[in-house]
């Protein structure tokens, strides 16, 4: 019984984490492009459909965005 609470919390976790590194991709390149990049997905649901290469790659640049960060604020900090 514990083993499928585990996989369903990291499931959950993946979901949510994958959101938010998406939504801060989508940020930067929207900014980086002046806006001519548009989002694919309005909502939560629509963003669990769409699993592509795409969205790996905008995923993979919001996780950047994030070590970049940290890596900054470590820097600052020394």
């Amino acid at each position: 019984m514990s083993f499928v609470i585990d996989i369903f919390v990291w499931l959950l976790i993946d979901t949510i984490l994958g959101f938010i590194f998406y939504s801060t991709g989508c940020l930067i390149l929207k900014v980086i492009t002046f806006g001519q990049f548009k989002m694919e997905f309005k909502d939560f649901a629509s963003f669990k459909g769409s699993k592509s290469k795409n969205v790996n790659l905008v995923c993979i640049l919001g996780i950047s965005f994030y070590v970049l960060l940290i890596v900054l604020i470590a820097y600052l900090n020394n």
